[in-house]
């Protein structure tokens, strides 16, 4: 390998804002055995953060982890994890972002950047290159991301500042509040934002003018070539291309994703809508709105469009829109008015919020007010009623600011229902405690996934792969546990070299051969794969010492698990308890973890080289030391 340490930047920025001290340590103490981005993140969390330690004290870590073919011309390299406590249920908090801010990171020579400590007063950092500033943040404080980034890019004279903010939901410790990079590109839930917050750290503008050393450059060209040539080859590429992710895929109004389930209706009430209702916010209308496609770097595909309003209440300008917008702001409160939902995306984009979870907490509060536990009393006069449009605008506002009935919502609904009560507990939809964005009783592999998901409901981080895709795995349960088990791993490893999940076409061994041409490694596939199963144990091991998970919380919410389908082409249907119980069975098994309790055991630990985490584990009595 190259002294340069291909292909890294080289240094992890360590920054403690409470006595404003910054100092840097060498990637490579780290890269050899996880290769970078989530994984450096979660051994940071993992072995520095004291379990009992809450998610808005100083003592937590916020990490941001560039993948280690970031800033290369792998396709898609794009993607950063940002990794801290998760203040849904002070257990993993995980978010991945893609856009142009880690690659900036990069380029001024950070591979990891560490936040530890609180400001005594809001600040944001400025990196360029080697120099690392704690600014006062009072230019910015209270501005929305979008003021954030013009004003910090007019103050330093420079447009190619590449931002990551927090809106005045960080500042407010809403739950749902999430980063925001480039104007557009969300570190979501989890509620990132709100700890970004609680250091008083409103933002990070970063510019960097080093390059990425590659090993073996002639390879690497090679390597390029052929997986842009099984890109091309993508069914979907030249749509997706001048439609955008929505446009070319689940928003058509033939798409099966409107009748298998991912779209949960009224709350979660149902799981199949109205074909004349899916008709008014399908590509067949949304491309109206479209003006084109923006692609992050190194993409090839573009998936993200332009969207535009330009009449009526509702004019907008901004970027991206996806299948989770319209299930937020159209199927979960019953509206087909997309001109409003896209204003909605566009201002959860100013005010820092995290779409999926802000939606949900609406939707909540929408089936409240249908069953009088919420009355005009309690929203100062706002009609909840399912399809109001306008009431869902001034919610989102309200929770970003913690006003009115927002106060309430913007804890989550979970807490939300223990405040309010009244039998609200019973269709608060969560997965650990965090709102969930995915209907999962139909498409069953789809639906473990989202369960099974380390950060608590989140798909990217679940149910990844196009084998929940195929029809034939629609309403069935069959091969789940060892095809999610591999989709988990695969989607460990892509996060570890900072690759992203819409470049469809790519194979592992195209991952492999660009990282061994980028390294100068001689890694196999099976040797990449490892570190998937190791990042899971390590994400498994965070959250029983910090969230005390077991066995008992990878079970879906209430309503989900009881109650079926209510129309559509599934009606009636709904989870078969005891196959849940096979699958979580199954699954457990495959990482070697105990089935009865579902912790970690000594044996699959150390079966994977990962006896310190084992030992970490063991001196907090939460693993098993002899399998059953």
């Amino acid at each position: 390998m190259s002294d340069d340490h291909c292909p890294y930047g080289g240094r992890i920025l360590h920054v403690d804002l409470s006595v404003g001290r910054v100092h840097c340590e060498k990637t490579r103490n780290y890269s050899k055995r996880w290769i970078g981005g989530r994984a450096v993140n979660t051994w940071m969390l993992l072995n520095r953060i004291a379990p009992g330690t809450l998610w808005n004290e100083p003592e937590n870590i916020l990490a941001f982890g560039v993948g280690a073919l970031v800033g290369t011309l792998a396709s898609g390299a794009c993607r950063m994890s940002v990794d801290t406590l998760n203040v849904y249920n002070n257990a993993l908090g995980s978010a991945n972002v893609g856009g142009f801010f880690g690659a900036e990171l990069k380029f001024a020579g950070y591979d990891n950047l560490i936040i530890t400590g609180k400001a005594e007063k809001p600040v944001y950092l400025h990196i360029s290159d080697s120099k690392v500033d704690i600014c006062d943040a009072a230019i910015i404080w209270g501005k929305d991301t979008w003021e954030t980034e013009r004003t910090l890019r007019a103050f330093h004279g420079d447009q190619r500042l590449r931002i990551a903010a927090i809106g005045p939901a960080g500042e407010n410790g809403v739950y749902q509040s999430c980063i925001i990079c480039d104007r557009s590109a969300a570190a979501g839930g989890c509620g990132c934002g709100a700890v970004m917050g609680s250091k008083n750290l409103k933002a990070i503008a970063v510019r960097g003018k080093k390059s990425i050393p590659i090993a073996q450059p002639d390879d690497f060209i090679r390597a390029l070539e052929r997986e842009i040539s099984h890109i091309s080859k993508w069914e979907h590429i030249t749509q997706i291309r001048r439609k955008g992710f929505y446009g070319a895929l689940g928003g058509r109004a033939d798409s099966k994703s409107w009748e298998e389930g991912y779209r949960p209706v009224r709350n979660g009430q149902d799981d199949s809508w109205d074909p004349d209702k899916i008709q008014q916010i399908s590509e067949e209308y949304f491309q109206r709105f479209r003006t084109g496609t923006r692609a992050c770097f190194s993409c090839p595909v573009s998936c993200k469009p332009l969207v535009r309003v330009d009449e009526g209440e509702y004019t907008v300008e901004g970027e991206g829109w996806w299948n989770n917008s319209a299930n937020a702001f159209c199927t979960k409160i019953d509206s087909v008015r997309l001109d409003a939902a896209i204003f909605a995306h566009q201002m959860c984009n100013r005010l820092g919020l995290d779409i999926d979870n802000a939606g949900q907490a609406i939707a909540w509060a929408f089936e409240c007010f249908e069953k009088g536990i919420i009355t005009k009393e309690d929203t100062d006069g706002l009609s909840l009623e399912w399809g109001n449009h306008d009431a869902m605008i001034t919610l989102l506002d309200q929770i970003a600011r913690r006003k009115g009935l927002g106060e309430v919502l913007a804890r989550g609904t979970v807490r939300a229902a223990k405040i309010l009560g009244g039998g609200s507990e019973s269709f608060a939809l969560h997965v650990k405690k965090q709102d969930s964005l995915d209907g999962v009783r139909i498409n069953k592999g789809w639906g473990f996934g989202v369960v099974l998901s380390p950060v608590g409901g989140r798909h990217l981080r679940g149910s990844l792969g196009g084998f929940w895709m195929r029809k034939e795995a629609v309403n069935s349960y069959d091969g789940v546990p060892h095809a999610l088990w591999h989709s988990h791993n695969k989607k460990n490893l892509q996060d570890c070299l900072g690759l992203c999940s819409y470049i469809y076409g790519q194979t592992i061994d195209d991952w492999v051969s660009l990282f061994q041409a980028a390294s100068g490694s001689k890694c196999t596939a099976e040797q990449l794969l490892i570190i998937g199963v190791r990042e899971a144990n390590l994400e498994k091991a965070f959250n029983t010492l910090h969230g005390n998970f077991t066995r008992r919380d990878d079970y879906p919410c209430r309503r989900y698990y009881h109650e079926p389908v209510k129309s559509g082409r599934f009606r009636g249907e709904r989870i078969d308890h005891v196959m849940w119980e096979q699958m979580l069975d199954g699954y457990y098994g495959l990482y070697g973890w105990d089935i009865e309790t579902g912790l970690q055991t000594r044996e699959g630990l150390c079966s994977i080289e990962m006896e310190d985490v084992a030992d970490l584990l063991g001196q907090y009595c939460r693993l098993i030391e002899n399998r059953r």
